[in-house]
């Protein structure tokens, strides 16, 4: 079922730090086809903070970048703000313990995705990857938001009566079971040792599966209606079986659903409505005619978005009559796909940052492919091209990651600290240091950074420096997959 524009006017504001141990930062106010006709209507409903404690080229030990939803509901704010700060807090007491001599690298990541939005319902599926030195832990969690009572929707509520929720929390173990089965029919053991495997797993089964809340604080359907459940590593099964995810259709739970909440799962067909993506059209990017063979040129780049300051800056650009390169995150972009699609028709170039900020070097061959294919599509749906430039979160690679990359990547020769200072006139005063031909790093998840681009941008212009894209810095240069740049030579 298609869903419902909703439309939001939003502030916010982007909390951080300046290492793992320091309190938050100063900004923490919760806060090819057809043409568009005035891309200042691309606003988008729901739009992304970042709370951020270390950035792109910096060898701070302990990482922090916690995305989160921000709407025009005063009690989702409240309840996503409190939800993200828990994280947050258990990082700080966490990172106490991991000093700078500690051997391993503490890094906790959250990210979000809407997976309901109506006039009823607002929904997120949030995802938190929290690893300790070695590889990435993951959990789930799911928030729905009833709109009219404004409550947040609890898993079993749901359900016509607690005796349903039993009933579809038995068709979830049987199904957890065969899911199990399975995997363990995959692993290399005898016919005894997997009996007595199983037999051993029956008790954990039974407890992570009971009816009880904490069990099913995730979940999320499709547009068919059929609905999934994640379970935590180590809920049902030991370390070694991962995270376990159980898929329910329609004919099986709907009968158990309560009458209120049939149509958040799709279950009734109504009559469509437009939804916010209806109204994306693809365009054709603004050329420009800028030579940097000829002239000298900077490229001002920006990662992280898009957030709630990205169209700010989008207006400040269009103004000054300047170009940059935006470097996006996947799961931000799915999110805010006008606010990507009017960055990309207002002549901007769009680069891959990864689909959620995991560092790349801790990832496997198949997941580096995931994190950068899956940002690619997501981009490629929404403006109609795919990007041919990759900028790995952190800046941090090694030879996989180029190996898999399959684009050149683009770092830096002058990084002004925004994410660590978040004051305007001293970061504006270090952008406007850079040199010809040279590449600058910002981040339009800052406040602090977007205010300072007035300045930025009047300064280099003194100079004579014409604000260009990746693409336009080394337009008659070739670029090769998987080898680094810094600046045009």
């Amino acid at each position: 079922m298609k869903k419902t524009l909703i439309t939001l006017l939003l502030i916010g504001s982007v909390i951080g730090c300046k290492n793992a141990n320091n309190q938050q930062g100063t900004e923490n106010s919760v806060e090819e086809t057809s043409v568009i006709q005035s891309s200042e209507n691309l606003t988008d409903s729901i739009q992304v903070k970042t709370i951020q404690v270390g950035s792109e080229g910096e060898e701070i030990k302990n990482r922090f970048h916690g995305s989160y939803p921000n709407t025009i509901y005063d009690f989702i704010n409240k309840e996503e703000e409190k939800f993200i700060q828990t994280y947050y807090d258990e990082f700080k007491e966490v990172s106490k313990n991991h000093g700078e001599d500690a051997v391993s690298r503490v890094s906790f990541g959250q990210h979000f995705e809407v997976v309901e939005q109506s006039n009823r319902f607002l929904g997120f599926l949030i995802e938190r990857y929290t690893s300790y030195g070695n590889n990435y832990d993951v959990q789930y969690f799911t928030h729905i938001y009833d709109l009219e009572s404004k409550q947040l929707i609890k898993f079993s509520n749901l359900f016509s009566s607690e005796s349903e929720f039993k009933n579809v929390v038995k068709l979830i173990r049987n199904k957890t079971e065969v899911v199990l089965k399975d995997q363990l029919k995959t692993m290399d053991l005898t016919e005894d040792d997997r009996k007595a495997m199983w037999s051993n797993m029956q008790e954990q089964i039974e407890e992570g599966t009971a009816a009880d809340e904490k069990n099913y604080h995730a979940f999320s359907w499709d547009e068919s209606g059929n609905l999934t459940i994640y379970f935590d590593k180590y809920q049902v099964a030991s370390g070694n079986f991962g995270n376990i995810e159980v898929t329910l259709t329609p004919e099986e739970y709907k009968n158990f659903v309560s009458n209120k909440y049939q149509e958040l799962f799709h279950i009734k067909i109504e009559e469509s409505v437009p939804s916010e993506d209806d109204d994306l059209t693809q365009t054709t990017p603004v050329k420009s005619d800028v030579d940097c063979g000829e002239v000298p040129c900077v490229a001002l780049t920006f990662d992280d978005g898009p957030s709630v300051y990205t169209n700010q800056l989008l207006d400040i650009l269009k103004e000054n009559d300047a170009k940059a390169t935006f470097f996006v995150l996947g799961k931000s972009a799915k999110v805010q796909k006008n606010t990507l699609l009017r960055t990309f028709q207002e002549g901007h170039q769009i680069g891959n940052h990864s689909w959620d900020h995991k560092g790349l070097k801790k990832l496997s061959k198949a997941d580096i492919e995931t994190q950068i294919n899956e940002t690619n599509q997501t981009i490629k749906s929404i403006t109609g091209k795919a990007p041919n430039v990759l900028r790995p979160p952190y800046g941090s690679f090694n030879n996989l990651v180029k190996e898999v990359a399959n684009m050149p990547i683009i770092l830096w020769n002058l990084d002004p600290l925004d994410w660590k200072d978040r004051d305007a006139t001293l970061v504006a005063q270090r952008m406007s240091e850079a040199q010809p031909n040279g590449i600058v790093l910002a981040h339009d998840i800052h406040k602090s950074t977007v205010e300072a681009m007035p300045k930025v941008i009047s300064a280099l212009k003194k100079k004579g420096y014409h604000l260009v894209t990746i693409d336009e810095l080394f337009a008659g240069k070739s670029l090769n997959s998987g080898q680094t740049y810094n600046k045009r030579k």
